[in-house]
């Protein structure tokens, strides 16, 4: 039996909130195999990022030899990255190896929800430059899809589609710029620009709630369910993305997505894991065992 696997590059979060912990909580409650290869090292709490500790290239680029050598790869998620260098070591190994990887999900990871800078200047150029083009979805929020694209935060949906489309025309087959930051309006809208064109994806807003690890549980989400899919047309089940009469509609699938994001958050609105109230509240990725 092959199970669907699905390679996370990410940074490590201390509280297990954010980055490779949630891929990996994801990924394992969606039923999905996961391995990964780690970039940075934060030391992380409730109260966000204290500090980052970026690996050196060589590291996460033994990281990645040794999977894709050795395991059968359905997709990948492409988190946080820390720096130029292990952007570059990412981009050669894809580049080397596309064939090995299933399809790709980037999630261009610039700043913690506290606002911590997780990457230079120079690394968000070389996500730029070397990884959305060979992307096949892309899912920065407003802040990233901006920084990524050297312009103004968007203020509106017609602005955020813009951008969508200026990142689309990049070379990914679809993105997905997530509005939990536009300032007016009941609901938070994302917004999907894919081939058959733009779709809004609306959810109302939860007040006062301040998550982390929301945007690592999204991309690795839909990278779960293109593994599924992966597997699916193995057993010649199911086409392939794109086909005629395909039932895996790539907004269908960033659709649900997003639901097990909102269930996840909604699921975590009772937890008590840190030791002082206030501070960031994690997701619970339990949901599909059926634990509040």
């Amino acid at each position: 039996m092959r199970p669907p696997l699905v390679l996370t590059i990410d940074g490590s979060d201390a509280a297990g909130a954010a980055g490779i912990q949630a891929d990996i909580k994801t990924l394992t409650a969606l039923g999905v195999y996961a391995a990964s290869s780690i970039t940075q090292v934060t030391a992380s709490g409730p109260q966000g990022v204290a500090s980052t500790h970026p690996l050196s290239a060589e590291v996460v680029r033994a990281q990645l030899a040794a999977v894709v050598e050795g395991l059968q790869i359905d997709a990948v998620k492409i988190g946080t990255l820390g720096s130029a260098a292990a952007a570059g070591a990412v981009a050669e190994t894809v580049g080397t190896h596309r064939g090995r990887l299933g399809r790709i999900v980037l999630d261009p990871v610039m700043v913690d929800a506290d606002g911590t800078a997780l990457i230079s200047a120079e690394g968000a150029r070389a996500v730029r430059e070397q990884l959305v083009p060979i992307a096949d979805v892309v899912t920065p929020n407003m802040a990233e899809a901006a920084q990524l694209l050297g312009t103004s935060l968007a203020t509106s949906i017609e602005e955020m589609r813009e951008q969508g489309l200026a990142l689309r025309a990049l070379g990914p087959e679809a993105v997905v710029i997530t509005g939990g930051r536009l300032p007016a309006g009941d609901d938070a809208v994302d917004v999907v620009v894919h081939p058959g064109g733009t779709d809004l994806l609306r959810a109302s807003r939860v007040p006062g709630r301040r998550v982390r690890g929301a945007g690592a549980t999204f991309s690795a989400a839909i990278a779960a369910q293109l593994a599924r899919i992966a597997e699916f047309a193995r057993a010649g089940e199911l086409g392939e993305i794109g086909d005629a009469g395909a039932e895996d509609d790539m907004v269908t699938i960033i659709a649900t997505a997003r639901e097990f994001v909102a269930g996840a958050t909604e699921h975590g609105a009772n937890w008590e894991i840190a030791r002082r109230p206030g501070g960031y509240q994690a997701l619970n990725h339990l949901i599909t065992l059926g634990m509040d």
